[in-house]
């Protein structure tokens, strides 16, 4: 788990932070100001932020489209992880929670390393009912929430936030956003 003097290191002159924070207020910055089912250039810059490579373009067409149909409504995990499945039969645990932290940024990222490294967590191994899977994947999703959310409201979940918000005064991310820039940077 994240300690202090680590926080202290990333945030005292971290590039990777610097960039993807600007990054992501970029994205959150224009999500409802745009159609984001056809904005190409807020699609690139969704992909590059959130690593959403090597897929058809089909598949991307339904991703923004049903961001586009939820963004102002909300969404469950069940119902993106349903949809993104009939969009390319894989369940798509990080994806899904990506799409749903843009919608509720107090929502956490589903990252398989962050996941590794702080929760101790891994994804169930493919093989057996595909159904079966699909409920451990939405157990282990919710799992994850609770502990990271048991993290942030920590001692050390706080100070973290302090330092953050010490070097970060007016970002206007939300606490579980400052915590997952600062998780993913110590990956």
């Amino acid at each position: 788990m994240l300690n202090i003097q680590t926080v202290e290191q990333i945030l005292a002159d971290n590039k990777k932070l610097s960039i993807g924070m600007k990054k992501y207020k970029r994205i959150m910055d224009s999500l409802y100001w745009t159609d984001v089912s056809i904005d190409k250039d807020f699609q690139r810059a969704f992909n590059d932020f959130f690593v959403m490579r090597s897929r058809k373009s089909e598949y991307y067409d339904r991703f923004y489209f049903f961001l586009e149909q939820k963004k102002d409504k909300g969404v469950t995990f069940e119902e993106t992880l349903d949809y993104l499945k009939e969009s390319e039969g894989a369940l798509e645990l990080s994806f899904s929670s990506k799409l749903i932290h843009v919608i509720n940024p107090n929502r956490p990222i589903w990252d398989k390393i962050v996941a590794e490294n702080h929760f101790k967590m891994k994804l169930p191994s493919y093989g057996g009912d595909t159904s079966d899977r699909q409920k451990e994947i939405v157990k282990l999703y919710h799992e994850y929430c609770s502990r990271f959310y048991e993290f942030l409201d920590s001692a050390n979940g706080q100070a973290i936030l302090r330092l953050f918000n010490d070097k970060y005064p007016h970002t206007s991310f939300t606490d579980a956003k400052k915590i997952d820039f600062i998780m993913w940077v110590d990956t």
